[in-house]
């Protein structure tokens, strides 16, 4: 009779391992400036500026991340990231990635987010801890770009 229960005895500990992977509250991401950088004939990269939030009452130490960026409906790349970051508790961090932006498909997006002063995003994250195993979190929302400073071009 003992083997019959074996499975109903394992199945509690199989579920909680799984849980051990779920979305996790108490880390948010936010997406707070981006900037152009170095272009080629067909790649354009993008330096994007990301607010880790950390809402626990314990640090999170981050040993690496993935940021999937969508600005304005279309996905434009991933912002990988293999630093290493502590963020206190109840505090906050900055992380810079940069994303290859392909010209052929980007350039007429981006003449409508230049006209417009402004960018709807999406990102979501999946942040890789030292201990806590790893969390998943999303951000929508609206960069306004009105106050961004492009460089120009020297005469």
């Amino acid at each position: 009779m003992r083997p019959r229960f074996l499975p109903l005895l394992l199945l509690p500990l199989l579920l909680a391992s799984c849980a051990t992977f779920a979305r996790r509250d108490g880390v948010q991401v936010s997406l707070v400036n981006l900037a152009p950088g170095e272009s080629t004939l067909l790649e354009t990269a993008v330096h994007f500026t990301i607010r880790i939030q950390n809402e626990l009452p314990q640090p999170v130490v981050l040993n690496g991340a993935v940021h999937k960026i969508y600005l304005n409906g279309t996905y434009v790349g991933e912002g990988l990231s293999n630093e290493r970051l502590e963020i206190p508790r109840l505090s906050t961090a900055t992380q810079n990635v940069t994303v290859h932006l392909r010209n052929v498909t980007m350039l007429t997006k981006l003449r409508g987010i230049i006209d417009a002063q402004a960018v709807d995003y999406k990102m979501t994250s999946l942040l890789y801890t030292e201990n806590q195993g790893r969390y998943r979190a999303a951000r929508e929302s609206r960069l306004d770009l009105k106050d961004l400073r492009l460089p120009t071009a020297a005469p």
